[in-house]
């Protein structure tokens, strides 16, 4: 993202990529709306006035929205391909090298740790370098990070500390290209379509999950890991074919002060930033606390079927199964949820329904099998809808609140928070279970999830809709 102060830039805008309007047309706010924020490219056309009566839905942005359409069509390719190594890489360990448990959890921490130690460092760069440039070196890199894989694996010279390395190397891109692709989007497309843009990247996310980690199983059986993990390395090259077919620019860049004091002083500026400002606090620890009692049940709800409940491998498969396919479901939905009730009044409801999900776990050991098979079926499709509709406002509130030359500070410093819960909360669960009994793990969750649900309302969350108010947007020092 540029640190331009100017709504002015190089190249064709966003208006004119989406509409094929002139450039100077007006941008598509009513005369109430707040002005863009500094360094934001002009807005699309106006739409269309609503019908008598009644308003008139506006279209699908990919719909109205050539370079995000191209955008997007790379990303969900890209992100079906990491699905399938998600399968592959620790598949490769074990059958390749056999590894047991500590090699593929070490294999999966090496993939995580970029983002705890790494992000603030590249949010300030993401702020002071052109960022579709870093989302092309990115796919680029990882292309050839994965690919070097199955080639050294089909011509004798893999080794597990190549996996290891190749592991450490993609997780350093991944960040860049993430903290890249959050800042670029608000630049990319108007404020008012924030929301379904950040909905349709939740589609694909959850489109991915779900059939992404099938087809990895598929070709691990059919091709063998190593050469499965050919069909990640070639998802990023496609991913970097369509993005070179975008066609907005971003807008020229303001020089920027080299060297450690100065990198030194934009890191405290992020920090500054992020905590310093009251909505942004409020939601990363929202997100940090939900995103901790999320993946704790993920990591021990298996363990729980197998050693509370004595279920088979196929009645887990089926818990799993079945109660994740609504993620689906809630992608879809997310953006008609967000807009009918707010983007606030949907954070409370959907961290509300993470604590009953996380509460009701616990019940599976009073009945049946079956019941059991039943309660932990509908507890974990209540937490799989609720993820992406919360993931979307949470996300909007932020592109909203901060200014376009900040987005990489501000994401460089609440990833650790947010994505460090990710690896946080299966430890915790570990440790919770040890001591007192895998339902502990449970019940924790649900604290937790109680607490992200008092984070929005302390907040005061709950009184944004659609838009975050000038007052309680960042001011970037």
């Amino acid at each position: 993202m540029t640190s331009d102060n100017s709504s002015t830039g190089t190249g064709t805008t966003r208006a004119e990529s989406a509409e094929g309007v002139a450039p100077g047309s007006p941008p598509g706010s009513s005369p109430t709306a707040a002005p863009p924020a500094a360094g934001a490219a002009p807005s699309a056309a106006p739409a269309a006035p609503p019908a008598a009566g009644g308003s008139t839905r506006r279209r699908s942005v990919l719909f109205r929205n050539r370079d995000f359409a191209l955008l997007w069509g790379g990303e969900t390719v890209s992100l079906l391909g990491s699905e399938i190594s998600v399968i592959a890489l620790p598949s490769l360990a074990v059958i390749g090298f056999g590894e047991g448990a500590l090699g593929v959890g070490l294999l999966m921490a090496l993939q995580w740790i970029p983002f705890v130690l790494l992000a603030p460092v590249m949010g300030v760069l993401t702020d002071r370098l052109n960022r579709r440039m870093l989302m092309q070196v990115s796919n680029l890199a990882r292309f050839l990070i994965l690919g070097s894989l199955p080639l050294a694996w089909v011509t004798g010279g893999l080794t597990i500390s190549h996996l290891y390395v190749a592991a450490v190397l993609k997780g350093i891109f991944d960040v860049v290209f993430q903290l890249a692709y959050q800042a670029y989007l608000p630049q990319l497309l108007p404020r008012e379509d924030l929301v379904d843009g950040n909905a349709k990247t939740q589609l694909s996310r959850s489109v991915a999950l779900i059939f992404g980690r099938s087809a990895g199983g598929g070709l691990v059986a059919l091709l063998g890991a190593a050469r499965s993990i050919t069909a990640d390395a070639f998802s990023y090259l496609a991913a970097g074919i369509f993005l070179m077919f975008v066609r907005f620019r971003e807008p020229a860049q303001q020089a920027h002060t080299r060297g450690l004091k100065a990198t030194l002083a934009d890191l405290r500026g992020g920090v500054k930033m992020t905590f310093g400002n009251r909505l942004l606090r409020y939601l990363t620890l929202m997100a940090t606390f939900g995103n901790t009692a999320v993946s704790m049940v993920l990591a021990m709800i298996i363990v729980f079927g197998y050693e509370d409940l004595d279920l088979s491998a196929g009645q887990v498969g089926l818990v799993l199964g079945v109660g994740g396919a609504p993620v689906v479901i809630g992608a879809l939905v997310s953006r008609r949820i967000n807009e009918k009730l707010g983007i606030g009044r949907t954070l409370l409801l959907t961290h509300s329904m993470l604590v009953v999900a996380f509460a009701l776990m616990p019940l599976a050991q009073v009945g049946s099998t079956a019941f059991a098979v039943v309660v932990l079926m509908v507890a974990q499709g209540i937490a799989s809808f609720t993820t992406p509709v919360g993931n979307v406002g949470v996300m909007t509130l932020i592109q909203k609140a901060t200014p376009p030359q900040a987005m990489g500070r501000v994401g460089g410093v609440a990833l650790p928070f947010v994505w460090g819960a990710n690896a946080a909360g299966p430890l915790l669960g570990s440790a919770v279970a040890v001591t007192v009994g895998n339902v502990g793990a449970f019940y924790l969750a649900a604290v937790l999830a109680l607490g992200a649900v008092l984070w929005v309302l302390v907040g005061s969350v709950t009184r944004l809709r659609d838009d975050v108010p000038e007052e309680l947007r960042v001011v970037v020092g």
